[in-house]
């Protein structure tokens, strides 16, 4: 994977590094992309770094492509129809797949978290990935605009659900040619999903720092570290190991930090101050 390409930015929920479909969908220009790993913008919200890292390097990423239409990585120019399409028909046939059908209603219902909300009901892989990919865009735009972090916490909740599970990959989630072998891949996939659920509430972990909403912010900002440590203490990519620490330190440490009752009390207070909970758009 490139990480400048549209193949790493949450706002392309259909693709990872190694999972997903062989095309991407970009949710902020509303065009399937059929050379995802050719593109980017300057609005790329990067799926493998923290939030403070990722804000850093869009800044950086945002003065060297237009944000305002899909371009090609390697010159900077806006793609033509052969990289990218908003036909009809495109969109027709991504809507045949359950996962691809959520994403392409994600904006265009009154409230975008609906969409979001409906991927945890969407079996397998890829809707997780989705959900995990649309989270954190959803979340950061809210928090950029001067909103509430409400959603972000709804959001951060679900994925702590299912943040011991070991993720079921099939074969067929599988996307790209590599000579590594299948078993491998999978793990290698395994290990960037858990890392995404940590990336997610990592994400919180800041934001709550940055909020620091009536004390409530110094608990949870304890969390902003999690994927980092994670990474440091599994850094053979084993999803097995990043697992078990997942299970032994992070686990606990959200629990400790985020309660069910807290968080119950914490999203009624947000809720009741709370001037946008969705953004302009």
């Amino acid at each position: 994977m490139i990480p400048l390409s549209c193949v790493n930015c949450c706002h392309n929920p259909l693709q990872s590094d190694s999972l997903g479909t062989a095309f991407g969908f970009c949710t902020e220009h509303k065009r399937v992309l059929l050379a995802p790993s050719h593109l980017t913008c300057g609005r790329q919200l990067r799926k493998d770094l923290a939030t403070r890292s990722a804000r850093r390097e869009s800044e950086l990423h945002e003065r060297r492509f237009t944000p305002q239409a899909p371009c090609r990585l390697s010159d900077g120019k806006i793609a033509n129809g052969s990289q990218t399409t908003h036909q009809k028909a495109d969109e027709a046939r991504l809507a045949s797949d359950p996962v691809g059908e959520t994403v392409l209603e994600y904006g265009k219902l009154e409230k975008k978290i609906w969409s979001i909300a409906a991927l945890r009901y969407v079996p397998g892989t890829r809707s997780e990935l989705a959900m995990l990919s649309l989270g954190r865009a959803y979340t950061r735009r809210c928090v950029s605009r001067g909103g509430s972090w409400t959603s972000g916490v709804k959001l951060v909740w679900w994925s702590r659900r299912r943040l011991e599970e070991d993720p079921m990959i099939e074969a067929t989630d599988l996307r790209g040619e590599s000579p590594v072998p299948l078993a491998r891949r999978v793990d290698l996939a395994k290990w960037s999903l858990i890392m995404m659920r940590l990336l997610f509430i990592s994400d919180l972990g800041e934001y709550a720092g940055e909020a620091d909403y009536r004390g409530h912010g110094n608990r949870i900002r304890r969390l902003s570290s999690l994927a980092e440590r994670a990474a440091e203490a599994t850094g053979d990519l084993s999803p097995r190991r990043l697992l078990q620490w997942v299970r032994r330190e992070a686990a606990p440490q959200f629990d400790e930090a985020l309660p069910a009752d807290q968080y119950e009390r914490l999203l009624t207070e947000l809720r009741a101050n709370a001037r946008d909970e969705d953004g302009a758009d």
